[in-house]
């Protein structure tokens, strides 16, 4: 485990689209309220189009927090775009010397399966920095609750559960995942390791249908469905259907792109573009019980 706990000094930057000032003032001050320290790096007000500065910057910027010895973890401060560009210029062993936790999802999906991959830290997928203050009571407590050193068991029924295989009671492992969109290309950047013998865990929002089937026929037919554990489906919110009717639903799509699977498969998880938003850890073993219709750190 690699708890975030009240106390603890919180760096910000943002490695994706630009975000507003505003936004990150109020979430640092709701934060601060419930006990942590929070540093803001300069880099996070930068703009260059669209996005939080340019390549270089996000860099150092991330790579400045990390080396800092006074900052116990990274908070993404918001998603978007363009956070791909930075796999290239990060010095994953120099990170892995010190690794500490990273905190995000959306965009940042790239970013946190990549840190944790090249420097065995663990990553949170979790609400971005700029929400925190948008959040409900409960909801900001279930974020903070999910990055700490007892983090809740999410449950579920057994109307979500997609498909589970007779002899199959539990499965232990580790996670990878995050937002389709981004994880698609991951698995080409980052190799199988990314995924193999891992739980998957996937959400995403405002996309067609039709996009969505094609990138779960694209994990089918390379293989990586069929080398996962489980399958965790999450959020998949305002989804689209434009022009010529697709002809399925996003169960129908899961079902026809499964049906060899040996898995597991559990839907309508609390994670993604909507909330409730459980964190989940990359990094740390989960278990997920069939029987007590569980999710949780093993």
């Amino acid at each position: 485990m690699a708890p975030i706990k009240p106390g603890q000094k919180i760096g910000v930057m943002a490695p994706s689209s630009y975000v507003e000032k505003d936004d990150i003032e109020k979430s640092a001050e709701a934060l601060r309220a419930r006990g942590y320290d929070v540093f803001i790096h300069p880099q996070t007000y930068e703009r260059h189009g669209q996005s939080a500065g340019d390549t270089l910057q996000k860099s150092l910027a991330l790579q400045g927090l990390w080396l800092r010895p006074d900052i116990d973890a990274i908070w993404f401060a918001g998603g978007g775009n363009q956070s791909m560009p930075l796999l290239s210029s990060l010095n994953f062993t120099s990170m892995a010397k010190k690794p500490k936790p990273v905190i995000g999802f959306s965009d940042t999906t790239t970013l946190i399966n990549a840190i944790h991959l090249h420097t065995g830290a663990v990553t949170y997928h979790a609400p971005v920095f700029k929400q925190l203050h948008t959040l409900s009571d409960d909801d900001i407590l279930l974020a903070l609750n999910g990055l700490g050193d007892m983090p809740p068991p999410i449950t579920f029924t057994k109307d979500q559960i997609l498909k589970a295989p007779d002899d199959t009671t539990s499965v232990t492992a580790t996670l990878a995942g995050g937002n389709l969109s981004v994880f698609q290309y991951l698995p080409t950047l980052l190799g199988e390791n990314l995924y193999k013998d891992k739980i998957l865990f996937l959400e995403d929002c405002n996309e067609e249908f039709s996009h969505i089937d094609r990138i779960f026929c694209f994990l089918k037919q390379s293989g990586a469905l069929s080398q996962v554990k489980a399958l965790l489906i999450g959020q998949f919110t305002d989804l689209k259907d434009t022009g010529r009717p697709f002809g399925r639903d996003l169960k129908e799509i899961l079902l026809s792109h499964t049906e060899e699977c040996k898995t597991p498969i559990i839907t309508h998880l609390p994670f993604g573009h909507a909330f409730p938003f459980a964190p989940l850890s990359l990094g740390n073993p989960y278990t997920i019980n069939l029987e007590n219709m569980t999710l949780k750190n093993a």
